[in-house]
């Protein structure tokens, strides 16, 4: 899978003033379940489809980036605060550093991804489904982290309950 953090990190701002650097889209879809105004318009939906589908490119991830924008724009209550529109902008790979330094960074990343993807698909499923968090952890552990498949089997589970 590709890693599916943004660029260009983008700064929003809450209604209650509290700001919150988002550099992923799973951080994006988040804040979007989590955080968001109650009317959902059809730009909502397709951001959180953007931000929670398959991030295999990194053309793929801008443009789960840029419908991000396009929904905190149109919410009107939230703020948008050091975007940066700049496609020149340098990409965190090119800037240099020595290459051990840059391999543990890339390894740090790497697993910061993993767990934020993990946790991310925890509470996805559990609020898609109504199965706990517990529950969509176990199957995690044993279905791996195919959305498809996590739902499936989620709902499966939901329904022997």
């Amino acid at each position: 899978m590709h890693d599916a953090f943004f660029r260009v990190p983008v700064t929003v701002e809450l209604p209650n003033g509290e700001l919150r650097r988002l550099s992923s889209a799973s951080e994006a879809a988040i804040l979007l379940m989590e955080k968001w105004p109650e009317e959902h318009s059809s730009i909502y939906r397709d951001a959180l489809q953007a931000c929670t589908g398959s991030l295999a490119s990194e053309a793929d991830v801008e443009n789960a980036r840029q419908a991000f924008l396009a929904a905190a724009e149109e919410a009107g209550r939230l703020t948008l605060q050091g975007v940066h529109h700049n496609e020149d902008a340098p990409s965190p790979r090119s800037v240099e550093q020595p290459k051990s330094s840059y391999i543990a960074d890339e390894k740090r990343r790497d697993r910061g991804h993993r767990e934020e993807q993990e946790d991310f698909l925890i509470r996805f499923l559990a609020r898609e489904t109504g199965i706990t968090e517990a529950q969509a952890r176990e199957l995690i552990d044993m279905v791996g982290t195919d959305r498809g498949s996590l739902l499936r089997e989620a709902r499966i589970l939901k329904a022997q309950r």
